[in-house]
């Protein structure tokens, strides 16, 4: 007599996408300020390797944007420097659940979860033209989020990741100190930005055939 095991689904492959605030940190906004949010949006495949990791390609498209004249500093308020700034990133990242999401012996329906990963970075600053430094970047992309499934194959996640850079010109405004102090920031600090994004992903499902014995 044959008998045929236990059928079983992975779910290993989701696609998705989201949408979000960018946010900057550097010479023109010396913390994070709400208030110098802009659109931001990324795509991402996921491919889920086991009950913990998960290895995600992402795309981050978006801009960035902070001025001088709103700062409580009088030194930026007297320079009154202004920026907005192009910026399109692609980063493999791996991800770490802390519970044990989408498995098939599980039932459990969410998870909080970490990020990292290494990003590559295009940054166009719109009131420089022929920028005379680098505008393609290494980043290191990381973070921590929260995913829910929402029903079938449907998920819903919210995520905060921040990108460390090795550039202080994501702002226009770089490179060793001038004799006029109006046109200088800090060299010693390397720009940051932010992504805080809701996003919607859908799992494929794959189907193992019975084996029979």
């Amino acid at each position: 007599m044959t008998l045929p095991a236990v059928r079983s689904e992975a779910q290993q492959w989701e696609i998705g996408g989201g949408l979000g605030a960018m946010n900057y940190k550097g010479d023109v906004a010396t913390t994070l300020k709400p208030r110098f949010s802009r659109l931001g949006g990324n795509l991402f495949v996921r491919y889920n390797a086991g009950r913990a990791v998960s290895l995600k390609a992402n795309l981050l498209l978006g801009n960035i944007f902070a001025e001088d004249r709103v700062s409580g500093d009088p030194f930026q308020r007297a320079r009154n420097r202004s920026f907005h700034t192009r910026l399109t990133e692609l980063s493999p990242q791996f991800e770490y659940n802390f519970l044990n999401f989408r498995n098939d012996r599980s039932r459990q329906v969410w998870t909080p979860y970490l990020f990292a990963g290494l990003a590559l970075l295009n940054f166009r600053p719109e009131e420089n033209g022929s920028p005379s430094y680098r505008l393609t970047q290494v980043t290191v992309p990381f973070g921590a989020g929260a995913k829910v499934v929402l029903g079938g194959n449907w998920n819903l996640g919210l995520e905060f990741g921040a990108r460390k850079t090795f550039t202080d010109y994501l702002d226009d405004l770089g490179g060793p100190l001038t004799s006029n102090p109006l046109r200088n920031g800090n060299p010693a600090s390397k720009d940051m930005y932010f992504y805080t994004g809701l996003m919607i992903s859908y799992t494929f499902y794959q189907v193992h055939c019975p084996d029979f014995y």
